[in-house]
């Protein structure tokens, strides 16, 4: 998505496989739209990439969830969730996994033609911030 990193096809095959099931349901049930759906694995398997992860089920299940629904809400112009003070000072000094949050959200509002709110990168923040914690806490 972005011209500094690009994301391989194989970063992206391994997302998309790997949270199919998952995603396949929140598409069926029409809690996701498939706009929302393609940027989830775009923008999971750039996340990935910058920052070195492996993304499971086991580990980022909560994650994609999150951020396939949000990019869904912002997809169908729903209302902006509200801020969170707690959220946004747990992740103050967390500044490259917002900054690579924003990358991939400034990149997904082109195509949603739709702002990401900070409110719901704040929250998209944390959540890759406890799989960043996880990896260095395995010493991986």
């Amino acid at each position: 998505m972005t011209e500094s990193a690009p994301t391989s096809a194989a970063a992206l095959a391994a997302v998309a496989a790997e949270f199919a099931e998952r995603l396949d349901l929140l598409e069926e049930s029409g809690q996701v739209t498939n706009l929302a759906r393609r940027l989830t694995e775009l923008c999971l398997a750039e996340l990935a990439t910058d920052l070195g992860l492996t993304l499971t089920e086991d580990n980022a299940a909560q994650f994609v969830t999150h951020l396939a629904i949000a990019l869904t809400r912002i997809n169908r112009g729903d209302p902006e969730i509200a801020s969170s003070v707690v959220a946004a000072e747990e992740i103050a000094d967390r500044t490259r996994e917002h900054d690579a949050v924003m990358r991939v959200m400034h990149d997904a509002s082109r195509l949603l033609q739709r702002e990401v709110p900070e409110s719901e990168i704040t929250f998209m923040t944390v959540h890759l911030c406890g799989l960043v914690d996880e990896k260095a806490a395995s010493g991986a």
